[in-house]
């Protein structure tokens, strides 16, 4: 019972976004030497928060989905969760912002309980602008540490500094947005004959499996240039010129080609291993980024 319940909460995406905030944070925000609004302790009580949120999310779409079926876990037990793990994730956010003297940012974790409850009772069926919808939510939510995580008394040199963070953590979440939904598309053309059994409406299945592999195809190859481009107009720095090459356009190409030849089901199987490879990869290069911009500029 236990083990179905960590799989509809989808736990492993819980722990991913614990790893990658406190990473950003770690990385791109802490140690050059200004204050943050923030400690640790605080980011542990705002991710928490947003992870209950996102839990309860995932708990009241199954008790919308599954109530009318014969399912291992009772869905009642899953509605009953939701609400709890959407009540704490409101304490959780309420006591953060009173903490950190912004009473007003207590609206932000009132907006996410109430979008999650609505969205998991109106969209019951998977559509392409729901998966974009998504990949957005996956993505920007990054952004809120950094709207939380205010530097205060920069010098114009640090406020410099501080703004060129925030671009490159900026530039991470536009590649996220559209490397998930490069991902989403290749899961739903592998899906593409349950999705139809049950009636979803994503992008295979509106367009077909050639026409939404070349519009993947497109955004992978976008993506790529973007990467390139940014590598070659505004890194001189032969170390970090390399590192952007070796782990983000290089995996990028890889997929392109494996993209423009795949035709099996087994073809899309491994290239959503091979995102999930690339992804893993981008993650990495962040420490580095961090270490040259703090230890070699700094």
């Amino acid at each position: 019972m236990l083990s179905i319940f960590f799989h509809i909460i989808h736990w492993k995406r819980l722990l991913y976004f614990y790893f990658i905030l406190f990473l950003l944070k770690y990385c791109l925000i802490n140690g050059f030497g200004f204050e943050t609004t923030l400690s640790f302790f605080d980011l542990g009580i705002l991710v928490s928060s947003g992870v209950l949120i996102i839990a309860s999310g995932y708990l009241f779409n199954y008790f919308y989905r599954k109530q009318k079926r014969n399912v291992k876990f009772p869905v009642k037990k899953a509605k009953e969760y939701a609400i709890i793990f959407a009540f704490l994730s409101l304490v959780l956010g309420f006591l953060l912002a009173f903490k950190i003297h912004k009473p007003n940012y207590s609206f932000l974790f009132i907006f996410g309980v109430i979008y999650t409850f609505f969205y998991a009772k109106k969209v019951r069926k998977k559509t392409f602008f729901s998966n974009l919808l998504l990949s957005f939510i996956k993505s920007f939510t990054i952004l809120i540490v950094c709207w939380f995580d205010l530097p205060s008394n920069l010098s114009s040199s640090q406020w410099d500094l501080f703004f060129k963070l925030q671009i490159i953590i900026l530039i991470y979440v536009v590649i996220s947005f559209l490397s998930n939904i490069i991902r989403e598309i290749i899961i739903d053309i592998n899906n593409i004959n349950s999705d139809n059994n049950f009636k979803h409406k994503t992008l295979p299945i509106l367009l077909g499996r050639n026409r939404a592999t070349k519009i993947a195809l497109a955004i992978c190859i976008l993506v790529c240039l973007f990467v390139f481009f940014i590598a070659i107009i505004y890194v001189e720095n032969t170390y970090l010129f390399t590192t952007i090459i070796l782990l983000g356009t290089i995996p990028q190409l890889f997929i392109i080609y494996k993209l423009m030849t795949a035709s099996s089901s087994n073809d899309y199987i491994f290239l959503y291993k091979l995102s999930n490879i690339g992804y893993f990869l981008a993650v990495l290069s962040i420490p580095i980024i961090s270490y040259y911009i703090k230890h070699a500029i700094n």
